[in-house]
C-alpha cells in the first residue's frame, strides 16, 4: 500500500495531565519517511483544561494538531467525528493516557507499505500507577486482563488471515487501520464504547467482525509496535474488576449474533430476552465457580467469580432490550452496514 499520509487519533474525556504527556510523547516520534503526520484530538466534553492541553501540543511541533469536540458523550462518538474530519490514508489510533514507543509511528507506516494489511498493531504494556498483586502477572491471570487494557501477545509477529480463527484481537490503545477500510465499514458502532461515561466497551473488536464480513479482515501483529498504557491505582481492585465483566456482559448482549455469527439469533428462543443457551452456560460457571471457592486458588476464584458476573450483565442487557421490544441487530450496527 502506498502512504503519504496518517493520522494519528486520541479521544480523550477529563484527562488533561495524562494527556499532556501523552501528545508530547506523540510530538516526539520518529516521523516517518516521505509520510505527513496530523495529529487529530477529539474532546468529548471535558471539563478540565483540555483545550489548553491540545494548544500547548500545537504550538509545540513539529506535527500539526486537529482540535475538534464531540458533545454526544461516547467513545464512538468520538472516534467517528476524527474519521470523518481527519486526512490520513492511515489512521493510527491510541489513548489519552499512553505513551508510544519512539518508532512506534515509522513501524506501522513501513508496515502497511510492505504488506498488503488493513490493521495492524503491537503490544500494550501497562504504566503501573501502583505496584499490582504479583498474581496478576501470572500466565493464568491473563484471562482477566481485559479491565488492564494489557496487550501482550509475545515476541513473535503474526499474520491475522481472513480464514484464520482463535487469534486475540488488538484494542484501540495501540492500532492502526486503513482509512478506505474503516470508510467500508461504516465507522464505529455508537451503541459500545463508553456510552455516558458508562463501562460499556466493545467498540474495538467490533470493527474486526464487520472487516470478516465485508472481505477486509487483513492484519499484522508487530511486538515492536509498542505503547505504554497508565494502569490507575483504582483499576487494580475487585471493585473495578466486578464492574468490569459486569458491563463486558451487557456488551456481549449487544453483539451477540457478531459472536455467534453462525447461529440467526433472531429465531434462537429466548427466556426473559436471553438466548436459551445463556442459561446453560451461565449454570455450568456457577458449578465451576463453587468448585473453585472450595478447592481452587484465590486467583482461580476471582476469574471463576468475574466469568459469572459476566453472565450477569449479559442476562440484565438482555432483559432490557426485551422490555424495549429490541431484538436481533441492533439498529446502530444496521445503520452502520447501509
Amino acid at each position: 500500500m502506498h502512504v503519504s499520509t496518517v493520522s494519528v487519533l486520541i479521544c480523550t474525556h477529563n484527562r488533561a495531565r495524562l494527556l499532556r504527556e501523552t501528545l508530547a510523547a506523540v510530538q516526539a516520534l520518529t516521523p516517518p519517511d516521505e509520510c505527513s503526520v496530523e495529529i487529530v484530538v477529539v474532546d468529548n466534553n471535558s471539563r478540565d483544561d483540555t483545550p489548553a492541553a491540545v494548544a500547548e501540543s500545537a504550538r509545540a511541533g513539529p506535527f500539526p494538531v486537529v482540535s475538534l469536540h464531540e458533545s454526544q458523550q461516547g467513545k464512538s462518538f468520538a472516534l467517528n467525528v476524527g474519521l470523518a474530519k481527519s486526512s490520513g490514508e492511515i489512521v493510527a489510533l491510541t489513548d489519552d493516557d499512553v505513551l508510544p514507543d519512539q518508532q512506534w509511528l515509522r513501524r506501522i507506516v513501513e508496515t502497511f507499505r510492505t504488506r498488503d494489511v488493513t490493521f495492524v498493531f503491537g503490544k500494550v504494556l501497562p504504566r503501573w500507577g501502583r505496584v499490582p498483586p504479583p498474581e496478576l502477572l501470572t500466565p493464568s491471570a491473563q484471562a482477566i486482563w481485559g479491565p488492564l487494557a494489557i496487550v501482550d501477545y509475545g515476541d513473535a509477529p503474526a499474520d491475522y488471515l481472513p480464514d484464520s480463527a482463535g487469534q486475540r484481537l488488538p484494542i484501540g490503545a495501540n492500532l492502526a487501520v486503513s482509512r478506505r477500510a474503516l470508510i467500508t465499514i461504516g465507522g464505529w458502532r455508537t451503541d459500545l464504547g463508553k456510552v455516558n461515561n458508562t463501562l460499556l466497551s466493545g467498540e474495538d473488536h467490533e470493527i474486526f467482525m464487520r472487516l470478516r464480513r465485508f472481505g477486509l479482515y487483513a492484519g499484522y501483529y508487530d511486538p515492536e509496535i509498542s505503547v505504554q498504557h497508565f494502569v490507575p491505582p483504582s483499576r487494580l481492585t475487585r471493585r473495578y474488576f466486578r464492574s468490569w465483566f459486569y458491563w463486558n456482559g451487557k456488551t456481549r448482549a449487544l453483539m451477540l449474533q457478531d459472536l455467534y455469527p453462525k447461529i440467526d439469533m433472531t429465531t434462537v428462543p429466548r427466556i426473559a430476552g436471553s438466548p436459551r443457551f445463556a442459561y446453560r452456560q451461565a449454570f455450568e460457571h456457577l458449578g465451576r465457580w463453587l468448585v473453585a471457592v472450595s478447592t481452587a486458588s484465590a486467583l482461580e476464584a476471582l476469574i471463576a467469580e468475574l466469568q459469572l458476573i459476566q453472565y450477569a450483565g449479559l442476562f440484565a442487557q438482555c432483559w432490557t432490550l426485551h422490555r424495549q421490544g429490541k431484538s436481533g441487530r441492533p439498529i446502530a450496527r444496521q445503520q452502520a452496514e447501509a
